[in-house]
């Protein structure tokens, strides 16, 4: 019998599975047939019901709030970042289904730059259905970071920005560098989250005032 064009391959695969099992005699079916038919049924009926369901939602943009989508990488995410750049500052909230990299709570502050990421991330149907606040300001820890390669100009660090920072990235065809103060998940993750947007990325952290003259 011809499949019908436009039928999807899963209802083939059933179809053929259960034209099998009808014109079989039951004697003649060797178990282990009987567990790839089983596989076959469980694969066809519960693959898209077991798709981890997120919650979709840009804040800019609220009509897209009600939506959900399935998930290819097993974490759901809502992600509050701010960015600041000369005095200036942006915020952006997102709830959908990013790479874990973005499971990254923290701060980077250069002095003409800084920005701040705060995220959850979580594996369960719609779990990311609450937007999160932006990271509030810190006062100065006391610690203090270079933002230039002589390190005559520093940075006081805020809060958990407990880390000096260097780093390079080539997000088209130039070059940029940054130097200042950094929490900790951020020295850990922003070489992958810079990756992940396909920039080369070579960042280096360190612990110990304006330590980061000498990296």
């Amino acid at each position: 019998m011809e499949e019908r064009p436009g039928s999807p391959p899963p209802f083939r695969a059933l179809f053929e599975t259960v034209f099998f099992l009808v014109l079989t005699p039951t004697s003649r079916i060797h178990p282990m047939v009987e567990m790839k038919v089983a596989l076959v049924l469980v694969s066809v009926f519960f693959t898209k019901a077991l798709a981890l369901q997120c919650s979709d939602c840009f804040a800019h943009f609220p009509e897209t709030c009600n939506r959900t989508l399935e998930c290819p990488t097993d974490v759901c995410n809502s992600v509050a970042a701010t960015f600041s750049l000369g005095g200036v500052q942006v915020e952006h909230r997102v709830r959908a289904c990013l790479p874990s990299v973005f499971c990254a709570k923290g701060r980077i502050n250069t002095g003409f730059l800084s920005a701040t990421i705060n995220s959850k991330c979580c594996k369960t149907d719609l779990c990311n259905d609450k937007a999160l606040p932006a990271l509030p300001k810190q006062p100065p820890n006391g610690k203090k970071c270079c933002t230039n390669d002589n390190c005559s100009e520093t940075v006081s660090c805020e809060g958990d920005e407990d880390h000096c920072i260097k780093g390079t990235a080539v997000p088209f065809v130039f070059r940029a560098s940054l130097k200042g103060c950094a929490s900790k998940s951020i020295c850990e993750r922003l070489k992958s989250i810079l990756e992940h947007f396909n920039m080369m990325a070579d960042i280096k952290c360190c612990k110990g005032n304006l330590c980061n003259q000498a990296l």
